[in-house]
């Protein structure tokens, strides 16, 4: 009879391959680990960082892929740092920084025990989204006219960033909570716009 191989084994195995470079390999045997414990927080954490690897090797739908085990680990593991920091990027390269924003609004907003953890980054997506919004290099030379710069970038994103502060510092404060999230948004979508047409030749 045909000893069977542990879950145990399939992780060293699949580790091995991975600081090799071997990713697809590792892949492999990530898989072989997963189909004895599909919701084992950490074969899911490993096999999410083999496919953001090879993502970064030119495989884009692999970032969507480790989205994917990403969110299967966090049903388990919800207040993982490592790996909602992770999430976070991933949500930058495959354009869903705006989702996963609204998501942790939402969940800091309904309350409970954990509102302070997705408060938290809440303000992380709030951030990247405003750094990971700026090209790294204009195409052409469009720029805004100075009123509305001024408007969006020290009226709207300061007014929003004060009022989610707020809105987590105090129980009455919780009602100004949708209205700086609001703000956000719309900044978020003038310098969605604002980059569009810097692309545009």
């Amino acid at each position: 009879m045909k000893e069977e191989i542990p879950l145990e084994k399939f992780l060293e195995l699949g580790n091995r391959h991975v600081e090799r470079g071997e990713l697809d390999h590792g892949i492999h045997y990530y898989n072989k680990a997963l189909k004895k414990n599909l919701e084992a927080p950490e074969i899911n954490f490993k096999l999410a960082e083999a496919y953001r690897l090879k993502a970064e090797k030119g495989g884009k739908v692999y970032y969507t892929l480790a989205v994917e085990q990403l969110r299967r680990a966090l049903k388990t593991d919800p207040l993982n740092e490592a790996a909602q920091d992770k999430l976070l990027v991933l949500a930058l390269k495959t354009d869903a920084l705006d989702a996963l924003t609204r998501e942790y609004g939402e969940k800091a907003k309904a309350g409970g025990p954990n509102a302070d953890f997705y408060a938290k980054y809440l303000k992380r997506a709030c951030a990247m989204a405003v750094m990971g919004s700026e090209p790294e290099r204009q195409l052409f030379e469009y720029k805004p006219a100075p009123f509305m710069k001024y408007f969006f970038d020290f009226m709207i994103l300061p007014g929003a960033t004060l009022t989610i502060v707020l809105s987590n510092l105090k129980p009455q404060f919780k009602p100004f909570f949708a209205l700086g999230l609001t703000m956000f948004l719309f900044y978020c979508a003038y310098r969605g716009v604002l980059y569009m047409m810097m692309r545009r030749k």
